[in-house]
């Protein structure tokens, strides 16, 4: 007893010193790791056979690199562009249509970045000088651009379900058809207040845009839309795995780019693979040490004991998932979605389970937490992103944010609270857990 309870202070003390000194998240956890390791008798040689192949034999975790490749090709060969004019041709006729078009181009690119800042940098840097240029306030323009990126992660593919997945063992088609309803509401949810924003304050209708216009631009738009519809059509209808659909997607993107738009040449191709392996690096990092640091959890009864804890308090499932929001979005504030879901959900995923709540509906709602986090102050990236991007300060982007904060937080309580906004779509067609 006393040595589990040597182990435990070791990981969790260690682990949050790291973090207090400015020690990057991913050698935190290993730092606490190690720390532990030494203040136990366990062997580093069994350790080693435990862990690692939950790592090397993890096949799910080969699709994350491909879908970074695919975004990458999506941001750098002229797809995005495409996306944006398709969004602007469907709403942007309305009272701030260019508000409810950055929406809803978000919502399109979400379906292949899988990525909140990838979205504000690819969206941003053509919706915000654009509305600018239409008259629009730009820290509106900025705001809606940031609160919308989210989208990207919660809408699939999205590399923080695919994590989940990896670390619930839930089934990556299941997570990404129970994505599909809670994105599509968060967003008509922001277009709806930034509509009822530009009706107040008198934001303009854009320009009429003659019918021969829209169809040249939707047909040239064709061939980027097929890339979203090959990725969903390919996992949720069970033609080919995530894996194969996202090898798949990173061809297709790199041939459309470069021989049909003409826009992504041979001398960008180092960049946009350099890129992928900076950021899977990266990614990929962090999963190894959090697999030893969960593992470590793990033996040690750390998830057991929660339960045990939030047992004899008593908790309600719905008061459960209440403190669970507020935890993840504060998680998020402070931490990359993918870290902060590595930390907490080994540990809190089996209270779930005990409490009789759906793993699917459990896996949205962390990970949709965990989205509108990393655009909360005080540092969530996308802030910076938008900032970087518009040139405002931070308190100024924060101030227009404020009503969309509100709107937001009380759809992800909906949904939090309602699991068939979840779970409907994945029963609808048949996919296991």
């Amino acid at each position: 007893m006393a040595g589990e309870l040597v182990m435990t202070l070791a990981l969790f003390a260690t682990f949050i010193i790291c973090i207090v000194i400015g020690i990057p998240i991913t050698f935190s956890l290993g730092v606490a790791a190690l720390a532990a390791i030494m203040a136990s008798d366990l062997s580093v040689i069994v350790i080693a056979q435990r862990v690692l192949p939950a790592i090397v034999d993890a096949s799910v975790l080969v699709c994350i690199p491909l879908f970074i490749l695919a975004g990458n090709v999506l941001s750098y060969g002229g797809m995005g562009d495409r996306l944006v004019s398709v969004a602007n041709i469907l709403v942007g006729r309305s009272r701030g249509g260019l508000g409810s078009a950055n929406v809803l181009a978000s919502m399109l690119f979400g379906g292949i970045s899988g990525s909140a800042a990838a979205d504000t940098s690819a969206v941003g840097s053509v919706m915000i000088p654009s509305m600018e240029k239409q008259g629009y306030d730009k820290a509106f323009a900025t705001a809606i651009t940031v609160i919308s990126s989210p989208l990207g992660a919660i809408i699939p593919p999205s590399i923080i379900m695919i994590v989940y997945c990896w670390v619930t063992e839930t089934s990556i088609a299941s997570i990404f058809a129970a994505g599909y309803l809670p994105g599509l509401i968060i967003g008509g949810a922001m277009i709806l207040l930034g509509w009822i924003i530009s009706v107040r304050k008198g934001y303009p209708i854009a320009p009429q845009t003659s019918w021969a216009e829209k169809v040249r631009i939707v047909a040239t738009a064709l061939p980027a839309l097929a890339m979203p519809v090959m990725i969903i059509g390919g996992i949720v209808g069970g033609v080919a795995t995530a894996t194969e659909t996202a090898a798949l997607a990173s061809v297709y993107g790199f041939l459309v780019s470069m021989y049909y738009y003409r826009e992504l040449k041979w001398s960008a191709v180092p960049t946009i693979l350099f890129e992928t392996v900076k950021l899977t690096g990266v990614v990929l990092l962090i999963i190894a040490m959090a697999a030893l640091y969960g593992w470590l959890m793990a033996f040690d009864r750390v998830p057991f004991q929660v339960a045990e804890l939030l047992g004899a308090m008593g908790l309600t499932p719905f008061a459960f998932l209440a403190v669970y929001v507020a935890m993840m979005i504060f998680l998020g504030c402070f931490l990359a979605p993918t870290e902060a879901l590595i930390i907490a959900v080994p540990i809190l995923f089996p209270v779930a389970m005990q409490m009789g709540i759906d793993p699917l509906h459990f896996g949205i709602v962390s990970v949709t937490a965990l989205a509108f986090g990393h655009v909360s102050p005080p540092v969530g990236v996308c802030l910076f992103v938008g900032s970087a991007i518009s040139g405002l300060s931070l308190g100024r982007i924060i101030r227009a944010l404020l009503p969309f904060y509100v709107v937001i937080f009380g759809v992800l309580m909906l949904i939090a609270f309602y699991a068939p906004i979840t779970t409907l779509v994945p029963d609808l067609l048949g996919l296991s857990r």
